[in-house]
């Protein structure tokens, strides 16, 4: 039981601390993250590898334990005494058992109240095609493709189905139709779910991320085909994600996936989350849009010069990372160290704001 004791007693001091994540590793103190920054709780104990052995079987369930032990890792959700709701992930580190753990909030903020772009929210209005999220580890892109999700289930009458590995948040019926479905446990594999879809009366798809070989062009197609469909990737700009989007395709339908991918593209948002100064985080973000301009230049390979693009087409709601920094950074939002570290082109930054 002493194992059960020392896990709650770090879930409750995350819960009043409102930390987003937990990370317990053999041999350390157990480590969480506030506002942005780990914080290390030096009064508990050092872990132990028995520690971490004992705690992790307290709440793994049978089937995961399996997959640990097959693949060396899992990935799924736990809901603590009835309070809180984690995606976890336990992992194996120079030979021993490590998890972490991020809190999935327990009401879903809207857009407005995540800072969204208005452009984005705007795309939701479209019947077909294509909007990426993405972001590196960390930065909410799950956050905020749910809350695209639930604008749409308040406000359109929709059917929607979600394809995610894990499922984290949990939807509720409102003006629409939710459907979630979870890999390896409601279907096969990201493929099945998808030709599952094929030919039912299914207007959106939510898919949580790319990895199975075959996706892209399936999404094209289905885009193609009349669903409005909302992908997570994980990248670190607009440009990467389109990248590796085109880089996945078959080499011999590649030309195709690229005319594809031109004609179905609706937009693209890469965002960061950063500490806010005085508390809290606020959001940088860069966007993508769909116009003549970018369709020919994702058809002609040359997605280097999005950055331009996005840079000089304000008008047309788009924003590069670094201009969104700037602003943060202007408005006493962010500090300048922290914009500076995210930025995609630092040197050119510096001169932004004549960094020090």
């Amino acid at each position: 039981m002493s194992e059960t004791l020392l896990i709650n007693k770090i879930f409750n001091i995350s819960a009043e601390r409102k930390a987003t994540d937990i990370h317990l590793v053999a041999g350390s103190h157990p480590v969480i993250r506030t506002g942005s920054r780990l914080m290390t709780l030096n009064e508990e104990k050092v872990l132990t590898p028995s520690d971490l052995n004992s705690i992790i079987e307290s709440f793994l369930k049978k089937e995961e334990i399996e997959e640990l032990t097959r693949e060396r890792e899992v990935v799924s959700v736990y809901t603590w005494a009835n309070r809180l709701r984690f995606r976890f992930r336990v992992f194996y580190q120079k030979g021993y058992l490590a998890a972490s753990f991020r809190l999935i909030p327990s009401t879903i903020k809207s857009p407005k109240e995540l800072g969204l772009p208005t452009v984005i929210t705007q795309l939701l209005n479209k019947n077909k095609g294509l909007i990426i999220v993405t972001g590196p580890y960390g930065s909410g892109r799950t956050t905020t493709a749910i809350s695209l999700l639930e604008t749409l289930n308040h406000n359109k009458g929709v059917h929607i189905q979600t394809l995610e590995d894990p499922v984290e948040y949990l939807l509720v019926n409102n003006q629409s139709i939710i459907e979630q479905r979870q890999i390896n446990r409601d279907t096969l594999s990201f493929m099945k779910g998808l030709e599952d879809t094929e030919g039912e009366d299914i207007d959106v798809l939510f898919i949580s991320s790319l990895g199975e070989r075959g996706q892209e062009e399936k999404l094209l197609e289905l885009a193609e085909s009349g669903r409005l469909i909302i992908l997570v990737m994980d990248a670190d700009s607009v440009v990467s994600a389109l990248e590796r989007f085109v880089s996945n395709i078959d080499k011999d339908r590649r030309d195709w996936g690229k005319d594809q991918l031109a004609d179905v593209l609706l937009g693209v948002l890469s965002q960061r989350v950063l500490p806010r100064i005085g508390g809290g985080t606020a959001l940088a973000y860069e966007v993508l849009t769909s116009t003549p301009a970018v369709k020919s230049t994702i058809k002609e390979n040359r997605l280097y010069q999005l950055n331009s693009i996005m840079q000089t087409s304000k008008d047309e709601g788009m924003s590069n990372l670094d201009s969104s920094l700037l602003e943060l950074v202007r408005v006493s939002e962010i500090s300048q160290e922290d914009a500076y570290n995210n930025a995609l082109n630092p040197q050119v930054f510096k001169k932004g704001f004549r960094y020090k």
